[in-house]
């Protein structure tokens, strides 16, 4: 990042913060979120090349459940990040949130445009969220800072603020897939041009592979008659860079969390309870991107084609509860239960269960304890933005050396090449994958 830059002003849906209200004083506590600690680790590159006596906290404009409307700046104080509170009302954030970016936007990117709900209120309300943050951020972006806007819910932002500001300086980061324009195009002609304007309004527009790159550029073309050339558009006298910027992880904190105490006796109470036999991992929130069914379809042909390693080897299927109040996310969840039900009616005998499944979340030593005892991490997910528990597993690996079994289609595949990459759909590739994973020799692994 540029040393002239004199402060990062950040600009996500969620504010990276707990509120509590202890004696009538607002309480800040900071998440422990991936995006928060590379944050930080950017600002401390800032820090290096500030001049003496330039401010150089973090300014951070997001919306927080939790916070009264009545709240200001002022009366949130953080040691690294100056808090910028973005209200949005109630019914206008279910339109936007709820609506635009979880019921059109999070469907179609990730290719399930027959989930997608094409509702003109729906766009109405995330013009008017987008329009928040941008009243929020011009009363605090000055010159020198860096602003930085981030996923598909703000969309419309960086042009919003370039109307405002027109010398700023501003990034944009999607977190999700960039679909090809065969998919974006489904959007109506209006959305799709003021999403791809908007996202122009940046100077620098960052994706996690270079594919999505370039199906960005490809709709940029399709969709605004703009220049292109290689990487970058000509927009009206401006130019704009599109490149593809993998997100990765704090590969010390998990590995060094292997070896910690903690993590030592949950890998004890692991290895009494598997006793001798494999353990195959895979760890997701509820979703149907993540292909979920498609995994344990996966695990049952290899249960039917590979008769020899019944009582040998364990699934532990661990699904985090995400929108389980939504309608589809419930009726998925009844699926996999009963699919798992099955699978495991099938199979199991008095002495053994071949899938544990659990729907709750880990506490991080129970995870990187899974991570390091599991001979198979199965991230199998139909479409992903680039996945970051398939690095944290990788990081994981020091006392039992696991094989990464990786779907073609999240965007860590491109980087974890010596993974063993599958077709997510295909249940014969997947339990082929798993017999060659569990039956690799140790200098091969």
């Amino acid at each position: 990042m540029n040393a002239k830059f004199n402060r990062l002003v950040i600009a996500a849906y969620r504010l990276p913060f707990k509120f509590e209200n202890i004696e009538g004083k607002l309480n800040v506590i900071q998440n422990s979120g991936g995006l928060v600690s590379a944050v930080l680790a950017l600002s401390e590159n800032f820090k290096r090349h500030r001049s003496e006596g330039d401010e150089c906290k973090i300014a951070w404009a997001g919306i927080s459940e939790d916070l009264p409307e009545n709240i200001t700046p002022r009366d949130l104080y953080n040691e690294h990040f100056d808090i910028i509170p973005v209200h949005i009302a109630q019914e206008t954030n279910k339109l936007y949130y709820g609506g635009f970016c979880n019921d059109l936007i999070w469907p179609l990117f990730h290719y399930f445009p027959a989930y997608s709900v094409f509702n003109q209120d729906y766009f109405e309300a995330y013009k008017v969220a987008n329009q928040a943050f941008c009243d929020e951020l011009v009363k605090i972006i000055r010159p020198g800072d860096f602003v930085w806007v981030h996923d598909y819910q703000l969309m419309l932002l960086p042009q919003m603020l370039r109307q405002q500001i027109p010398d700023a300086t501003i990034g944009f980061f999607l977190h999700i897939p960039f679909p090809s324009f065969e998919v974006f195009r489904l959007l109506p002609r209006p959305w799709r041009e003021a999403l791809i304007n908007g996202i122009l309004g940046a100077d620098m527009v960052g994706f996690h592979t270079n594919d999505y790159v370039q199906h960005f550029v490809k709709s940029v073309k399709r969709t605004s008659g703009c220049e292109c050339r290689q990487n970058v558009i000509y927009n009206h006298g401006r130019f704009v860079k599109a490149d593809a910027f993998p997100i990765g992880i704090d590969y010390e904190k998990f590995h060094d969390a292997c070896m910690s105490s903690v993590a030592k006796e949950e890998k004890l109470k692991i290895k009494e309870l598997i006793n001798d036999q494999k353990l195959i991992f895979s760890v997701d929130r509820l979703d149907y991107s993540k292909g979920l069914l498609f995994r344990l379809k996966g695990f049952e042909t290899f249960l039917e084609k590979y008769r020899h390693w019944h009582g040998k080897v364990v699934f532990n299927m661990v699904v985090v509860p995400s929108r389980d109040t939504i309608e589809k996310y419930k009726e998925m969840k009844k699926e996999i239960e009963s699919v798992v039900g099955r699978i495991n009616g099938k199979y199991s005998t008095l002495a053994w269960r071949p899938i544990v499944y659990q729907y709750k979340s880990l506490n991080f030593h129970e995870m990187v304890a899974l991570y390091d005892m599991s001979d198979v991490g199965l991230i199998t997910p139909l479409r992903d933005g680039m996945n970051l528990v398939a690095k944290e597993y990788v990081a994981c690996q020091i006392d039992n050396e696991g094989v990464l079994i990786i779907s073609e289609m999240a965007g860590a595949a491109a980087e974890l090449n010596e993974a063993i990459t599958i077709n997510p759909a295909d249940c014969n590739e997947m339990s082929n994958a798993i017999l060659t994973a569990l039956e690799m020799p140790t200098t091969e692994k």
